[in-house]
């Protein structure tokens, strides 16, 4: 009796010390991020989903965490307010401390969670392949709403205020975008397509600008959802699109990667130096495009023309979308590696070897490089010398 008297006294003392040592995570994570520190609250790290960077990330890194899920990650962390906000492909979800790598909440979203939530005002909107984009109080995981589809929502989510309304866009398997109410969880239109939409959109110019499975990139008006245009690509859309200054960047499986000019509805240039495909989406600057093969290259090309400036070559394929940080561009590798890699050259300048597929992209933001892995776990990076 005293024996089965000691067990549960222990249990309940470590029960008390993973309560305690959840609202210790909690409370760490409401202390106020580094003074001019931004956030990373949609995939690509922008509306136009541009693959940059507020911030300068010095390599080398350093690891400093490692948060083990229940699955595989792919998805992109949302970054907010000292916390990392990620699923993976078994439906878990977690809210993790960036400073320390405690978990300071987690939930069940169904099934599959490969979408980028999107953090906006203490809400987080993030997809799941059981077909609903689920809202989320980003305190505490709290289910506030969630809006049903008729398929999987796989890409993430991205959204535009206009006026007192906030609207959310967000691709399904049920072939239409779907714009709803940020606010209640309506539908306020869908637009549909031709096939599976798995990217995410880019939200530009008073527009919706996204591809799918069908080949097509589409534009829609990003209130009405009326279509302002399409374009015939030749080959399917796996992955998002990129827009700066009225023109669409992407890369396809039809092993090219392009411009268009929205305004004209033409293509402007064509990369296509291999025959392999591309899932990764672009990263896009003043003067340069950063695209990913499955052929293990990088590309750095001209945005004017789309010349060849300098290719990288991983040990592996290239699933993992570029993010451009100061003077490097980060990428993960299935050779199971994080590299950095001169923007101006092409050299690398740093990698970290995880071991397993990284296909999923970098957030930075806060000081932090935050990536997700196939085997399993979140990790976070810092500089080495800030």
């Amino acid at each position: 009796m005293t024996f089965k008297l000691s067990l549960c006294t222990a249990f309940g003392i470590l029960a008390g010390v993973a309560v305690a040592d959840k609202q210790e995570a909690a409370r760490d994570a409401k202390k106020a991020p580094p003074t001019g520190a931004a956030s990373w609250t949609v995939f690509r790290g922008n509306h136009a989903l541009n693959g940059v960077a507020e911030e300068t990330l010095k390599a080398p890194l350093t690891m400093a965490w490692k948060v083990e899920m229940v699955g595989p990650v792919v998805a992109t962390a949302a970054i907010g307010d000292g916390v990392a906000y990620i699923g993976s492909q078994d439906g878990d979800f977690k809210a993790i401390a960036l400073e320390t790598g405690a978990e300071v909440w987690s939930k069940t979203l169904g099934d599959v969670v490969e979408s980028s939530a999107c953090l906006l005002e203490g809400t987080l909107y993030v997809g799941s392949g059981d077909g609903h984009l689920y809202a989320l109080e980003a305190a505490t995981g709290k289910e506030l709403w969630k809006y049903q589809t008729d398929g999987e929502i796989l890409g993430g989510v991205n959204f535009l205020k206009h006026e007192e309304r906030t609207l959310l866009y967000v691709g399904s398997y049920d072939n239409f975008l779907h714009c709803v109410d940020a606010a209640t969880g309506q539908k306020v239109w869908a637009a549909e397509t031709g096939n599976y939409i798995n990217g995410t959109p880019a939200v530009a110019d008073g527009m919706v600008l996204f591809g799918g499975c069908d080949a097509v990139l589409y534009m829609a008006d990003a209130l009405t959802g009326e279509n302002r245009g399409q374009m015939e690509v030749g080959s399917h859309i796996a992955n998002s699109v990129s827009i700066r200054d009225g023109i669409a960047y992407l890369a396809h499986y039809g092993n090219q990667a392009e411009a268009y000019s929205l305004k004209e509805r033409k293509q402007l240039w064509v990369h296509h130096e291999r025959d392999f495909p591309y899932f990764a989406s672009p990263a896009v600057t003043e003067d340069s495009v950063y695209v990913a093969d499955r052929g293990k290259r990088v590309y750095g090309l001209n945005r004017k023309d789309g010349s060849v400036k300098w290719t990288f070559r991983a040990r592996r394929s290239l699933d993992s979308s570029p993010v451009v940080s100061g003077d490097l561009l980060y990428i993960g590798s299935d050779d199971g590696r994080l590299y950095a890699i001169d923007r101006a050259t092409g050299e690398e300048k740093w990698s970290y070897e995880i071991g397993e597929a990284i296909t999923a992209a970098p957030a930075i933001a806060q000081g932090y490089l935050v990536i997700g892995a196939q085997d399993n776990f979140v990790y976070g990076f810092k500089p080495v010398h800030p």
